[in-house]
């Protein structure tokens, strides 16, 4: 794959990420992590129920934006496992915007993280799509 928007596009989706984090963080998701997580652990019992402080969910999305940093200039690189990063970061972020999106869809009306989460979304979508699926799941 010789596409020179990968790693731009890696860059965007962390940002896109830091501002999620800091969305989640001033509207005060870990308030509702106890009840969305006890939904989804009532059907999934394999899904804790989380219960967080201000400071351990802040601290909790610091660790992920920096572990997207460091990452970022092996894709600059064009590192084949860090591609392989790229693409699973891409398929977590996408997950990770279903996740605030669809709840915000249920209730009618805002949910933590759900107007930064449609960045996180539509970047790891145009990720996925550059990158292609060429040769199916080996090379995730």
């Amino acid at each position: 794959m010789d596409n020179k928007q990968i790693p731009w596009l890696y860059l965007a989706l962390g940002l896109s990420q830091a501002a999620h984090s800091v969305e989640e963080v001033l509207t005060g998701l870990w308030k509702n992590l106890p009840v969305a997580t006890s939904l989804v652990h009532s059907r999934l019992p394999v899904v804790p129920v989380l219960h967080w402080s201000a400071e351990g969910f802040a601290a909790a999305n610091l660790v992920i934006l920096a572990l997207m940093l460091v990452f970022s200039p092996f894709v600059f690189q064009n590192r084949p496992w860090a591609l392989r990063v790229v693409r699973v970061a891409a398929v977590i972020e996408v997950f990770n915007g279903l996740i605030h999106i669809i709840p915000a869809m249920v209730k009618g009306g805002y949910w933590s993280g759900c107007i930064s989460a449609l960045l996180l979304l539509g970047i790891g979508v145009l990720i996925l799509i550059k990158m292609g699926w060429k040769n199916g799941p080996q090379n995730f």
